[in-house]
């Protein structure tokens, strides 16, 4: 019976994650070189209504550089400090997945928002879909939001964090579009292919500590992991 529901669990996240690589293909195809969609301007002009007041004149990418990098920095220092390894690692794998957001706006090449059709407070200079922002975000929350289940004990202080983190999540999403550097479409895409990459991290986490507590430390065959992870043997040897 055991069996039969691992199958079938298996199964389910085989197509859920087929699903979402077909949403990621469609979404991309869609938008490419394409203007806003008429509920992209629709809801940006009614975000745009309410009155950020002094932040309104901001500059900076919230949650993408600055505080944000440094304070992941310093997460990342603090696990691996701790003992805490693979879960280091895997928090700064979202620093790579964010290397890929330039490649893909590259490639679908999507217009930013322009100042005939709703109010831009900063003149980005690249294209607009995927939203870096809501994608960073998306993967970083989420990824915090998933290890703070390892590395914390239940309780008020894990609960608040998560919460907040969640929050944190639309709070940038609607940041950027209030801003007029992306469409709602861009944001949403963001999520989705931020979605796709933490999915993608968590399950190499997971592969890697099922392979770590089969064998001891001095006994790491790399042909014991999936094939795709075998060139990284090496690194294990060390993140062990």
């Amino acid at each position: 019976m055991r069996a039969l529901s691992r199958n079938v669990k298996t199964t389910f996240l085989r197509c859920s994650f087929a699903l979402l690589i077909a949403v990621l293909i469609v979404s991309a195809i869609q938008v490419h070189s394409a203007g806003p969609f008429s509920w992209d301007v629709t809801i940006t002009e009614w975000i745009q209504r309410f009155d950020a007041g002094p932040i309104a004149s901001y500059n900076k990418r919230m949650g993408v550089i600055g505080a944000a990098g440094i304070l992941g920095i310093m997460i990342i220092l603090w696990l691996w400090l701790k003992g805490w390894r693979a879960e280091a690692v895997s928090i700064g794998l979202v620093g790579i997945a964010d290397l890929v957001n330039p490649l893909i706006r590259e490639v679908v090449s999507r217009p930013r928002p322009t100042g005939e059709l709703v109010t831009i407070y900063r003149e980005p200079t690249d294209f607009s879909f995927p939203s870096g922002t809501a994608m960073h975000v998306l993967m970083f929350c989420g990824a915090l939001i998933y290890f703070s289940g390892r590395v914390m004990r239940p309780g008020c202080l894990r609960t608040t964090l998560r919460i907040l983190l969640g929050l944190w999540i639309p709070i940038m999403g609607i940041w950027v579009i209030y801003r007029g550097v992306h469409w709602p479409s861009d944001v949403l895409g963001g999520y989705v292919y931020g979605v796709f990459f933490l999915w993608a991290i968590i399950w190499v986490y997971q592969k890697y500590t099922r392979w770590r507590r089969a064998y001891p430390k001095d006994l790491i065959p790399g042909n014991a992991l999936p094939p795709l992870m075998r060139p990284l043997t090496t690194i294990f040897r060390i993140v062990y």
